[in-house]
């Protein structure tokens, strides 16, 4: 391969790399709609999992899952709960949940009075989502850049 045609490869990869970056900058968070399904997800039993809801200026719509469920059962039906919500089939789908059979450990006893009180508890979402975290960087584990399961 000549040098030529590497350099016209190089620029013909650097542009379509940038072109995707633009587009993707172009959507606009709905932190309305994103607190709204994420709350929604939580008191649906999937407390460590995330919407984030965007749209662009030529109206296509996103919408970002990210998190943690113990089974694919669970991303299956945090899927399902988002798509029911926005009710909107044009709303294009990116899931990023992780899957740890671990997250199960983390749930409190049935009947616990963990699971009655409606205080702030040591198993609310945000403490169960921070020793999730805390146990996945502790094991070696990076800031999630995709989806798949985080588990050989």
């Amino acid at each position: 391969m000549t040098l030529q045609l590497q350099a016209f490869i190089l620029t013909a990869l650097i542009m379509v790399a940038t072109c995707g970056i633009g587009r993707a900058q172009n959507y606009v968070i709905d932190q309305r709609t994103s607190d709204t399904l994420t709350k929604y997800l939580h008191m649906s039993e999937l407390p460590m999992v995330t919407a984030e809801f965007s749209a662009s200026p030529g109206g296509s719509k996103q919408l970002v899952l990210t998190g943690f469920v113990a089974t694919q059962f669970g991303r299956n039906d945090a899927e399902r709960i988002a798509t029911g919500y926005l009710n909107d089939p044009s709303v294009n789908m990116v899931d990023q949940i992780l899957l740890d059979p671990h997250v199960e450990d983390l749930r409190p006893p049935a009947g616990s009075a963990a699971t009655a009180s409606g205080s702030q508890s040591q198993n609310s979402p945000d403490q169960l989502w921070n020793r999730t975290m805390q146990g996945v960087y502790k094991n070696g584990g990076q800031t999630p850049a995709g989806s798949g399961p985080m588990l050989p």
